[in-house]
């Protein structure tokens, strides 16, 4: 039997009208609802804070694991310089030449001392001189695999939800962490490299999105730059790693167990992005996660609360793209692209240049690491006092300032410009990292953060080359480092300003964001 069920043309805009007040609510004000980090986004953080350790572990994995190990002349043609490794010695190299293979490494030239050739892989693998280059193409590498990580991840991670993501890509890490150090071969190593920097650009970035999307927007700052906190942390504490376990070996096998406690960790604790169920159209997942979050911090979910999104789900990144009128999107992103690469760019020239400095290097490393935390802290001051956009501003300004003083050769002011140097870089890291989740629509955030990430990894596969061009030319690269800071600083000033507005849910919230007058009468008529 069937039923007709006839309605009136009143009673179909009463349910109309019903179904509009119900859906009155943005992700952002259901947070803010909530009011204060609860134990929800507590628990969050502390989770992400141990993914987000394992980054910078593995960024300087190659610094102790190819470190200079003593050595010494076992032939007259030899040259011996003790600030070099032998092949790094033009006169020593040629003397290679003629040698067959099974003699490489037997000491007839130079040998490296008994009690430190186990510590690096120069020493241990062997190899002619004149694939000694492959040493140094390790970092570069690593990040040749991230730029094709964040691409791959980024898309993946709007399909897939950003905690399947999070754990194929610890997957990924764990793989190629736990082979390094059984097969003593330059060729796995380097493979296992790009694999490793292609997992980073899935499991770290992730990490970060997911604990900005589930902050309150008034809190959103402080939990974002708390996540950088710890990147400086982990690039400071690196150092005790490679001091506990010299043998390059050890140092790989205790690298290899963080990651593979968490990937079982974040299949029973980490949570789905109640942004990401949204925008596949999944409202009750989305409200059940909402949910979650407010029973674990006691609070409740508005009466009645319903969720709302705007944009087309059939819409493609390229549609979205074609839709804004002038290219907005466009040259937003290119700036953003730009500042991203100017972040690493600095961030790593550092870094990979700091073999020149004098010192041990383990505590050089640890001091480089830790000068980020007063970097940190000011980005977290400023960032809501004067907003994202001129916090990156002034910061690229004065790393710029950093580069053309160090032009000048002292060990001293070299080795402040460097910490100086380190402190606003790590601004830096805060500032574009929350700026880049609070730019883009919800839709394409992963994305777009992701693109902004394959720049910054571009910069980071130049960055170990500019280290090696000022061992040889101290001033060109200061040079052109700083300009291309001072530009970077200019082109910010045509971005918009996102601090204390909600994240962008469509494209007309992200072209509102560069009109404040047309957001707050959104504002007011969505409270309406």
């Amino acid at each position: 039997m069937i039923i007709e069920n006839k309605l009136t043309g009143e009673d179909l805009d009463d349910k109309a009208s019903n179904v509009k007040k119900q859906r009155t609510y943005k992700i952002d004000e259901v947070l803010e609802h909530f009011g204060t980090v609860g134990k929800f986004q507590i628990g969050l953080i502390l989770l992400t804070t141990l993914i987000g350790l394992i980054g910078p572990w593995r960024i300087l994995f190659d610094i102790f694991t190819a470190k200079s190990v003593p050595w010494s002349c076992t032939h007259e043609d030899c040259v011996y310089d003790e600030n070099k490794m032998p092949c790094s010695i033009k006169n020593n190299s040629l003397l290679e030449d003629d040698l067959p293979d099974d003699k490489i490494g037997a000491g007839l030239y130079w040998k490296f001392d008994e009690d430190y050739a186990h510590h690096s892989i120069r020493s241990s693998m062997k190899l002619r001189c004149s694939e000694d280059w492959k040493f140094s193409f390790a970092s570069s590498i690593y990040f040749i695999g991230a730029f094709f990580g964040v691409w791959m991840y980024g898309s993946i991670s709007d399909m897939l939800g950003r905690r399947k993501t999070c754990m194929i890509s610890l997957g990924m890490c764990i793989v190629q962490a736990w082979i390094i150090p059984f097969f003593n071969n330059i060729n796995v190593y380097l493979a296992c490299r790009f694999f490793d920097g292609a997992a980073f650009g899935g499991f770290f970035l992730i990490a970060f999105v997911l604990e900005v999307e589930y902050a309150p927007p008034q809190y959103r700052n402080r939990v974002g730059t708390a996540f950088h906190f710890v990147t400086s942390v982990g690039m400071a504490t690196v150092a005790i790693w490679g001091v506990i376990f010299k043998p390059w070996k050890w140092y790989a096998v205790a690298l290899a167990v963080p990651p593979t406690i968490m990937l079982p960790v974040c299949y029973f604790l980490l949570p789905e992005s109640a942004r990401y169920y949204l925008g596949k159209g999944k409202d009750q997942k989305a409200l059940a996660m909402l949910q979650r979050v407010a029973d674990v911090n006691g609070v409740e979910v508005p009466a009645g609360c319903q969720l709302y999104e705007e944009y087309d789900e059939k819409t493609s990144f390229r549609e979205l793209l074609g839709r804004l009128k002038n290219g907005l999107l466009i040259r937003c992103a290119l700036i953003n692209m730009f500042g991203w690469f100017m972040t690493s760019l600095v961030y790593y020239m550092l870094w990979f240049s700091a073999k020149s400095l004098a010192g041990n290097i383990y505590v050089n490393a640890a001091i480089l690491g830790l000068a980020e935390l007063p970097g940190r802290l000011v980005a977290l001051i400023l960032m809501d006092r004067i907003g994202r956009k001129f916090t990156f501003m002034g910061s690229i300004g004065l790393g710029c300032v950093c580069m053309f003083v160090s032009i000048y050769d002292n060990p001293i002011s070299r080795k402040i410009m460097y910490s100086v140097g380190k402190a606003l870089s790590a601004t830096l890291w805060a500032v574009i990292y929350l700026y880049s989740s609070e730019m883009y629509p919800t839709k394409i955030r992963n994305l777009g953060s992701g693109i902004g990430s394959a720049a910054a990894r571009v910069a980071a596969l130049i960055a170990p080359f500019i280290g090696d061009w000022l061992l040889t030319s101290p001033i060109v690269p200061y040079i052109l480092v700083g300009a291309l800071a001072i530009l970077c600083s200019g082109v910010f000033m045509f971005m918009p300003e996102t601090s204390g507005k909600d994240m962008p849910q469509t494209l007309e919230d992200f072209e509102l964001l560069f009109d404040d007058k047309k957001e707050k009468n959104k504002m007011a008529d969505e409270k309406l």
